[in-house]
């Protein structure tokens, strides 16, 4: 078996994806906007952590595309594009951490995962 860090283009399995964010992630099924400079966008938000969300879009986006992500029931954050696989756009947010918190985590709560203790 070989190791899924072993490179970083390597793909790797949502369960080993899952095991290396450090924080919790929740699917939902959120109607949004999505902003890339003077371009508006409808999307549904299918998951949401304080470090990002998954998005399905039907236009494309590039790598590294700044957006802003509005939520009807917490509010905007921008974020960037840091992966996309067909319809599917991951987003990892930019704002403060402080603000993702205040915007999102009293609506959905997210705490950070604890860390493994060591043997």
């Amino acid at each position: 078996m070989s190791d899924p860090l072993e490179s970083r283009t390597a793909p790797i399995s949502e369960e080993e994806a899952a095991a290396l964010r450090h924080t919790i992630r929740k699917r939902v099924l959120w109607a949004a906007k999505l902003a890339c400079g003077a371009k508006r966008y409808d999307c549904v938000v299918v998951d949401l952590s304080l470090g990002g969300a998954r998005i399905y879009l039907a236009q494309p986006l590039g790598q590294g595309d700044l957006v802003t992500l509005a939520l009807d029931r917490m509010g905007a954050l921008r974020a960037e594009v840091v992966w996309q696989e067909g319809h599917s756009i991951g987003l990892r947010f930019t704002d403060e951490p402080a603000r993702i918190a205040e915007t999102i985590g009293a609506r959905l709560p997210l705490a950070p995962r604890a860390t493994a203790q060591s043997a």
